[in-house]
């Protein structure tokens, strides 16, 4: 299960990666347009207009690679869940604002996970086995009873005798505590299984946990990424028109730009598949 929610969201960001290069296309091809307008009007150097050409062609080989990655993201989804790959199938998904770590964390340190509940079965079998071989070296009780009643000419005489017989186990006794010794020992051994496990998992769930922390933080910071790779493009942009820096400092701006709507993306992404992480690290992905 945790695979196919890995695969899910690596697909999704692909998706995601796709609509943001598209936008990026556009961008690029209305760039291109008013460069080869301001190139024949003498307005700036051809040289403008090579540097946009060579970032679409750039573009388009990206694209490329970018659609053979959700390519086989795809298909390697529907073959891990059991469905038919259709080229024309598309994960419908928005990349909504995601929820905050408190209402994911909890406080447990993975005793709800199947191992830990099986080492405490282990450890309650050997108990078990320690005191059905405790209870074969005790003294055997056994209480019994023998009566007799006799009738001659009307008269009854009744005779009765009760006895209890200890029987020790002598003749075993040596093979009897040594099981009791093997047991205890294989209860301290699983015993001791159960707590390695316990330690382990707890550190499993503190990096799960300390990873959810830090990919919402990564969040944060993509986002504001963004703001100001907008704010900057848009700067950068005005001082193009103004002819005050390069085509190459515009292009450089809106290559800033995509990156970060990228880089948010992988953001939320990983940040669900940390989720998914630590909801397994304590037993609780369903």
């Amino acid at each position: 299960m945790l695979k196919t929610e890995n695969l899910y969201w690596t697909t999704i960001s692909l998706q995601e990666k796709m609509t943001t290069i598209n936008s990026y296309e556009e961008l690029l091809n209305c760039l291109l347009k008013d460069v080869n307008v301001a190139v024949k009007a003498g307005l700036t150097q051809r040289s403008d207009l090579l540097k946009v050409q060579l970032k679409i062609n750039e573009l388009k080989v990206n694209k490329l690679k970018l659609k053979n990655g959700i390519n086989l993201s795809m298909r390697a989804l529907c073959q891990h869940i059991g469905i038919t790959y259709d080229s024309t199938f598309l994960l419908n998904r928005t990349m909504e604002e995601p929820i905050l770590p408190s209402g994911v964390l909890k406080n447990t340190s993975g005793h709800e996970r199947l191992e830990v509940q099986m080492l405490n079965k282990a450890v309650e079998a050997e108990e078990l086995q320690r005191k059905l071989a405790f209870g074969e070296a005790l003294p055997q009780i056994s209480i019994g009873a023998v009566g007799r009643a006799t009738d001659a000419m009307d008269a009854t005489s009744t005779n009765a005798l009760a006895f209890v017989t200890v029987s020790v186990p002598i003749s075993d006794w040596w093979g009897t505590s040594h099981k009791v010794r093997e047991a205890k020992i294989k209860k301290a051994q699983a015993q001791t299984k159960l707590e390695e496990a316990t330690e382990l998992l707890a550190l499993q769930v503190e990096q799960a946990k300390n990873e959810v922390n830090e990919t919402y933080f990564q969040i944060g910071i993509a986002q504001r990424s963004i703001e100001q790779a907008k704010e900057n493009l848009k700067v950068v942009n005005d001082n193009y028109k103004e002819g005050v820096v390069s085509m190459s400092d515009l292009l450089e701006a809106q290559a800033l730009y995509q990156d970060a709507l990228n880089q948010h993306t992988d953001a939320l992404c990983n940040y669900n598949i940390k989720i998914a992480n630590y909801l397994q690290a304590t037993g609780n992905y369903k």
